[in-house]
């Protein structure tokens, strides 16, 4: 008898802790806000991906300590997409399925983003995009639970356009990546170049494999035809390592190129990028002249001994959206956060923006200006007499929008 109390005792203990267990669990989790970071981790994407988890990190830290968000604690779990879409995708599914993510924050590839954003849909979580920015993503893959604060494909396309407009140039030549961003990108700046410059003549169109690091072949043919401009959709090591290879060739005392001159770019470009270049950026935090920039660079700076790249600061852009629609909402269900997002007004780091209901892009436009040395960053130029060409300039009409995505929202 004694035994079997003993064991009706042991029995019910264990109950009761195993529920003191799953009540201290769930309450944890009650208390936690959790993101979901499908980001590129290896390969090129590893410094990307530095810069952008060094914001992320800072945010959270800087949120729990102020109380977090509706009085809950942001977490952030990070997994790597590794550049492909497939991996992306079933990255994003664990984050929701085993982790329990309340929220996606999107990757650096555009690729693996159109993959993402349909499993977002899928299991109606909130993705937003920070670095990937295909124009796809807001038109023929929209879909209501993603939102973007990163100037997309078209923006900077169009916005290089119009800028370029209004110079006296008219030889143009063209060399990218021969792939979708590369096709997309150029097919944009093209048609508003011709339609805001019809003098304007294309002299050459180059399209390079997708890798290809030799770039020799192709630098006489450009030469060859003359421009004056070349547009091109390299980007990071890509790009860094064209101009390096162009540089012998006497390419930039004949022409200019224009291209995404992102800081992390310049970096490893570093002294050989030649001065002078016309060039554009997503959020050269050195040409954003405001309060809110000042106070994160300097504590950025502080507690990562390095200045912060593009990608970092649409990265904490995004944050501050995103919690700024939680709040407004006093809920983290999806659906009620949607429509917080939508029309949303928010104070970025790159001023005062707002999400436009119909695709869920924010009013983010790109920087242009010319390369220059700073005696205050001696390892890489930086870039002067910086402009902004914002995005309702050249973001897509919402009557297009609306045709692209075809009601698919």
């Amino acid at each position: 008898m004694k035994r079997m109390c003993l064991k009706v005792s042991i029995i019910a203990l264990s109950v009761f802790m195993l529920g003191a267990w799953g009540f201290t669990g769930n309450a944890a989790a009650a208390d936690t806000i959790k993101l979901g970071f499908v980001a590129d981790i290896s390969g090129v994407g590893a410094s990307f991906y530095k810069s952008q988890k060094a914001a992320i990190d800072l945010f959270i830290e800087q949120t729990n300590a102020a109380g977090g968000v509706l009085g809950k604690k942001l977490e952030v779990v990070a997994r790597d997409a590794q550049l492909k879409p497939d991996v992306g995708a079933n990255v994003a599914r664990e984050l929701i399925l085993s982790e329990k993510c309340d929220f996606l924050i999107g990757p650096t590839s555009s690729a693996v983003a159109l993959a993402v954003t349909k499993v977002a849909k899928e299991f109606k979580k909130i993705v937003y995009f920070h670095t990937s920015n295909t124009e796809a993503l807001t038109t023929t893959d929209f879909q209501p639970y993603m939102f973007q604060v990163v100037p997309n494909t078209g923006i900077e396309a169009r916005g290089i356009a119009l800028f370029l407009s209004d110079k006296p140039y008219t030889k143009y030549a063209y060399i990218g990546p021969d792939y979708a961003y590369g096709q997309t990108q150029w097919a944009s700046f093209k048609a508003e170049l011709e339609k805001r410059k019809p003098d304007a003549k294309i002299l050459e169109i180059v399209w390079v494999k997708l890798g290809e690091s030799n770039y020799s072949p192709y630098i006489p043919t450009l030469m060859a035809k003359g421009p004056e401009v070349i547009f091109s959709s390299f980007w990071g090591g890509q790009l860094s390592g064209f101009i390096k290879q162009a540089i012998p060739y006497g390419l930039f005392k004949k022409a200019t190129i224009t291209s995404l001159f992102d800081l992390d770019m310049l970096r490893a470009a570093g002294k050989d990028m030649p001065e002078g270049l016309l060039g554009y950026a997503r959020c050269p935090f050195y040409a954003v002249d405001n309060p809110q920039m000042a106070a994160f660079v300097k504590t950025y700076y502080e507690k990562n001994k390095e200045w912060p790249a593009d990608w970092a600061i649409m990265a904490y852009d995004g944050l501050i959206a995103l919690t700024e629609a939680i709040k407004k909402a006093n809920s983290t269900d999806s659906d009620q956060v949607v429509k917080a997002l939508e029309g949303l007004k928010f104070k970025s780091l790159r001023g005062e923006r707002f999400i436009r209901p119909e695709d869920h892009m924010a009013n983010v436009g790109i920087y242009v200006g010319t390369t220059t040395k700073d005696p205050k960053y001696e390892d890489f130029l930086i870039m002067k007499d910086v402009v902004e060409v914002p995005a309702e300039k050249v973001w897509l009409p919402v009557d297009e929008v609306k045709k692209l995505q075809g009601g698919n929202k």
